[in-house]
């Protein structure tokens, strides 16, 4: 059952929207208030998308300024395809890639004996030779010794020291040397110690840094007859240490 003010407002819907118009007109606090209140929410949104708009123009300001005003670094012209013919030449197996020239380009390193030379020191020598990943120029190139048995190239050196990484290399018969990995030059040269009926087996190891000079140290396994030995070398000198 309905009371009497429900059935009333069914009855006579307009007088109850004037009823609840003349109670909103009646208390003009309450009122005085929401419009009070509307005014700090207006603010924040404007303020928002102030903000929102600020922040989407910083960023494409920044995009621009790097891709159009800052000038990019010049990088050398890149073949895609490039060829170097070594007539009359053998080939060792190896071969490593670093960036020796700092064009952020791979550059490579390989072994080769001429043997249609017309100087005889060249002819008796292998050489190693840098070239650009870039274009296939060459970056240095050095005799290094009459034959290689092992090589290990980027061999981190000491701080300090004429360069950040060797390639170190053991020839035959007896050498030991390191050559700067960035211009060829030698690091350092010796005489190995092990005997020249031994054979020499691959690979070369780096082992910790057991003298304690900052840079790993090499091992070399022969074998002579049925005897395998090693032979412990610092990888900052040359030296023998075990």
């Amino acid at each position: 059952m309905l009371d009497h003010k429900d059935l009333e407002a069914e009855i006579h819907p307009l007088k109850n929207e004037e009823r609840k118009s003349q109670e909103n007109l009646g208390n003009p606090s309450k009122n005085e208030d929401n419009v009070k209140s509307a005014p700090p929410q207006s603010r924040l949104s404007r303020c928002r998308a102030a903000a929102f708009f600020l922040s989407l123009f910083l960023c494409l300001f920044v995009v621009f300024v790097v891709s159009f005003v800052i000038p990019c670094p010049d990088r050398p012209a890149s073949q895609r395809m490039w060829r170097i013919d070594y007539s009359a030449a053998v080939i060792y197996d190896f071969l490593a890639v670093d960036d020796i020239n700092g064009d952020r380009i791979q550059d490579v390193l390989f072994l080769y004996k001429n043997t249609n030379s017309s100087n005889n020191f060249s002819r008796s020598c292998v050489d190693e030779a840098a070239v650009s990943g870039a274009n296939g120029s060459t970056l240095w190139e050095r005799p290094v010794a009459q034959d290689v048995a092992l090589v290990e190239c980027a061999v981190p050196q000491p701080r300090g020291s004429e360069a950040p990484s060797a390639c170190i290399l053991v020839g035959r018969p007896s050498s030991f040397i390191a050559v700067n990995l960035f211009t060829g030059e030698t690091l350092w040269n010796h005489s190995s110690s092990f005997s020249g009926n031994a054979s020499i087996l691959s690979p070369l190891l780096q082992v910790p840094d057991v003298d304690g000079d900052g840079a790993p140290d090499l091992l070399v396994l022969t074998q002579e007859r049925e005897e395998v030995s090693g032979h412990l070398y610092s990888g900052s000198t040359g030296h023998q240490i075990g």
